[in-house]
């Protein structure tokens, strides 16, 4: 497979499970430094994390909440101390609350907010 990610790092949000690690895994493969962030599987960053490396690629993984602001910006810059910049940002961290919004309690509908919306602008705004 072409290296065509070869010295670019790219950022994914919540991409320890299902599409976000698939895209982790996929842009590791080719050649991309990887930094992920986890909300609460630890366990499956640093089994990731640890694939990548023994693979010969450079992975990056730490818990962030992605609503939080300053814990956003915060990952932004340690993976920029890891890795000297960011070139690309994949905002994928997104949860649901499977519910009819006139069903939905405002808690689970904030958490939404927060974690789709809210999520993907503290990342772009790090970023």
């Amino acid at each position: 497979m072409a290296k065509t990610f070869e010295g670019k790092t790219v950022i994914v949000t919540g991409g320890t499970r299902g599409i976000g690690k698939a895209i982790v895994q996929e842009l590791a493969s080719r050649g991309a430094n990887m930094a992920f962030n986890y909300a609460r599987s630890a366990d499956e960053a640093e089994q990731l994390t640890s694939e990548i490396n023994a693979g010969g690629g450079k992975a990056f993984s730490m818990q962030c909440d992605v609503a939080d602001t300053a814990a956003s910006a915060e990952f932004v810059k340690a993976v920029t101390a890891e890795f000297g910049t960011v070139d690309f940002l994949v905002n994928n961290a997104g949860i649901t609350r499977d519910q009819l919004v006139m069903r939905m309690k405002e808690e689970d509908w904030d958490a939404v907010i927060d974690t789709n919306l809210k999520g993907a602008w503290n990342f772009s705004k790090a970023v």
